[in-house]
């Protein structure tokens, strides 16, 4: 196969492979699926991703270098306020991309310690772990993601769960809005709640210096 092909050939693969996620969900993909939606050999997934979970793994991190990119599109002043739209954008990639989201966060059908796969998570994951470390005032490279980080991205990640399988909307009944609404509203309380804590943790801090 001459090298200017053999993109091409990837590409229509993994074309095949998300309209094959999109349709049918993880489970049902398999090398001999994706090769006949694609027009081509049985052998062509084989010789690109090595086997099935290798497919999965390359659209897992395509997913998250997109979600990295809707991530990078937040900028907000107010640190409060960036990490309440990080959360908002976040819920909505998950919501409009239920089956690619539930992928992403199946290591079990993944390569997980692919490099590739390990540096997209870590890019857009790390778009929240430096929201809260701004406004925690914390280090934003710390050796290890900070646990506020990790409390605010469970939040989240368990809001588009929720929502998606409408556990969500049913338990907020009769008052529920949509689902994307409704855990919009709740990120930014829970975005509310933390920056009060941390700026009342921040004050009795400085009444305690000062009657030192």
């Amino acid at each position: 196969m001459a090298p200017a092909v053999r993109p091409r050939v990837r590409e229509a693969l993994l074309a095949a492979a998300r309209a094959e996620l999109v349709e049918h969900g993880r489970a049902a993909i398999s090398l001999r699926a994706v090769a006949r939606r694609a027009g081509l050999s049985h052998a062509s997934p084989k010789y690109h991703f090595g086997d099935r979970s290798g497919l999965l793994t390359a659209i897992a991190t395509e997913g998250f270098h997109a979600l990295a990119r809707d991530l990078s599109q937040v900028h907000e002043a107010d640190a409060r306020q960036q990490l309440a739209a990080l959360g908002r954008a976040y819920i909505d990639f998950g919501l409009s991309h239920p089956a690619l989201f539930e992928l992403m966060f199946t290591p079990s059908e993944l390569h997980a310690d692919d490099p590739e796969l390990m540096a997209a998570q870590q890019q857009a994951i790390g778009a929240l772990t430096t929201a809260v470390s701004r406004l925690a005032g914390l280090d934003a490279t710390p050796s290890g993601t900070p646990k506020l980080a990790l409390i605010s991205w469970g939040l989240v990640h368990g809001l588009v769960v929720l929502a998606r399988d409408g556990a969500l909307q049913a338990a907020a009944a009769p008052h529920a809005t949509n689902a994307a609404e409704l855990a919009h509203s709740l990120a930014d309380l829970f975005t509310r709640y933390l920056g009060d804590d941390i700026i009342g943790a921040r004050a009795n801090q400085g009444a305690k210096s000062a009657a030192q």
